[in-house]
């Protein structure tokens, strides 16, 4: 299965069974509030079971399939995101990174990475994602928009969550050249190379 390399450190990998510890502690408190341990198990069995199906022949064929890859730097698991790939478009369900690893720019790594994998290595032509519509989000939606489409839109999740709120989301798209754009006039990832293995 595809791993993305870059020369930074980073690299980003399918999801396996020995990620089960690092996922739980992930998910315990995504998006938003506290999953169960029941509902952290039945959402790692679903991911796991949708990568090991995963091919990039399917993405290129047009078959929808989905994949959840971790980013790590220096073999140090960080962050994952959970992609579903429908019709050259990719879409990213979900993606956090790890308590203990937040605030220190790891999630724009997953994206650099997420988007080689999927307009360089897949062939993508665009991409989508929703996200709690939140300051902090918006402030790191922020540093993309100027170069992203203005095809966003709002929706409410009607209590999506469990948890008896109603959080209104974002979406927000680009096309792959909008994402190279971005990547290749950021100031830490616009000189970095990547290997596929």
């Amino acid at each position: 299965m595809t791993t993305i390399t870059a020369s930074n450190g980073y690299s980003l990998r399918p999801l396996q069974e020995s990620d089960r510890d690092f996922m739980l502690e992930v998910l315990k408190d995504f998006p938003i509030g506290s999953n169960t341990y029941y509902q952290r198990i039945n959402e790692f069995s679903n991911m796991l079971y949708v990568t090991e199906g995963f091919t990039v022949a399917k993405v290129k064929a047009r078959t929808p399939t989905e994949v959840t890859m971790i980013t790590e730097k220096d073999s140090t698991k960080l962050s994952f995101c959970h992609l579903v790939f429908d019709d050259l478009i990719v879409e990213t369900r979900m993606g956090a990174v790890h308590p203990s690893h937040r605030g220190q720019k790891h999630y724009t790594a997953q994206l650099m990475l997420a988007g080689y994998l999927a307009y360089i290595h897949c062939g993508c032509t665009g991409s989508i994602q929703e996200a709690t519509n939140t300051d902090t989000l918006n402030a790191l939606a922020d540093t993309w928009r100027p170069d992203l489409s203005t095809a966003e839109t709002q929706r409410d999740t009607d209590n999506k969550f469990g948890d008896g709120q109603t959080y209104t989301l974002n979406k927000i798209t680009a096309t792959a050249a909008e994402h190279e754009t971005h990547r290749a006039a950021h100031s830490t990832w616009g000189s970095v190379t990547y290997t596929v293995s």
